[in-house]
């Protein structure tokens, strides 16, 4: 005997509000078979036809209708549930796990994270701090809820939403000889240090300069930020790097190289995995990102 559980009721429920057994397939990452043997199962249990099908899509036939009002109390009480068990949860342990890439992480949440902690008690935070490739599938794991990157993704896995405004420059050795502004087709009589592949200001600056034809092979590749700008101030390399990693560095060891008619600006974005629900301290966490301005 097949139980109506509730993955079978969220199946039936998306086939019902998109019209579509590809798209709920799609929105619920599983493949387009498995939704049609999940409603099949439905159907045989109950002895009735759900759907009905014709070129505009599919629609639920009268049968349908009912089971319709009645699935969805039965998924809006058990959210209501998970809700409730989550809130008795969260008021004994509040754990907020982050991801966050390496900008990010080491430049923007120090500063941003004890403003959102403020006036909170007996809150465990766990921030972990790599690339942007790793945030993504950081979350897509569930090793973390929040990811925060510095590159949009393209894909319908996630939830996304800009939350910063951040600026990418060139910088060279406060020593360099090097003119305060030059033309982009210059770059390639320079040597230069990137971040690693997968690095959201790499991807952001690659993207940029390959609108301009220009393409620039590294000489080195380093995974750390801080690095990258302690070697390019003891050296005549030259990198991209975020605003806020030199900040302090500016005028002192580093100068700001502008590049002629071109600018690097990007934003920050915040994702999360689409269709789980989110523990209530991560949910207050978005928000509190939704109100900064960068």
């Amino acid at each position: 005997m097949e139980v109506l559980d509730y993955h079978k009721l969220k199946i039936f429920k998306t086939v019902a509000d998109t019209k579509s057994f590809s798209k709920a397939a799609e929105l619920l990452f599983l493949s387009q078979p498995t939704v049609t043997l999940q409603i099949k199962k439905i159907e045989n249990y109950l002895g009735i036809t759900l759907f009905r099908r014709d070129k505009k899509g599919v629609f639920l036939t009268a049968e349908g209708k009912i089971f319709y009002e009645y699935a969805s109390k039965i998924l809006d009480d058990y959210n209501l549930m998970e809700e409730g068990l989550s809130n008795l949860k969260e008021n004994l342990q509040k754990s907020l796990r982050i991801g966050a890439s390496t900008t990010i992480g080491d430049f923007l949440i120090p500063d941003i994270l004890p403003q959102f902690l403020r006036g909170k008690e007996n809150i465990k935070v766990n921030l972990f701090v790599g690339n942007s490739k790793e945030i993504e599938e950081g979350v897509l794991s569930k090793i973390f809820y929040v990811g925060l990157i510095e590159d949009e993704v393209h894909s319908n896995k996630y939830e996304q939403f800009e939350f910063f405004s951040d600026e990418i420059i060139l910088i060279a050795s406060k020593m360099s000889e090097i003119p305060e502004e030059i033309d982009v087709k210059e770059l390639n009589k320079y040597r230069f240090v990137f971040r690693e592949q997968g690095s959201g200001t790499r991807n952001i600056v690659e993207k940029r300069l390959e609108k301009e034809n220009v393409k620039i092979k590294p000489d080195i590749e380093i995974s750390s930020s801080k690095a990258i700008a302690r070697l390019v101030a003891n050296s005549d390399y030259l990198s991209f790097v975020s605003k806020l990693v030199v900040k302090n560095m500016l005028g002192i060891h580093l100068k700001h190289v502008k590049i002629r008619n071109i600018s690097f600006t990007r934003k920050f974005y915040c994702i999360t995995q689409k269709n789980i629900r989110l523990p209530k301290i991560d949910r207050e966490f978005i928000q509190y990102l939704l109100d900064i301005e960068g």
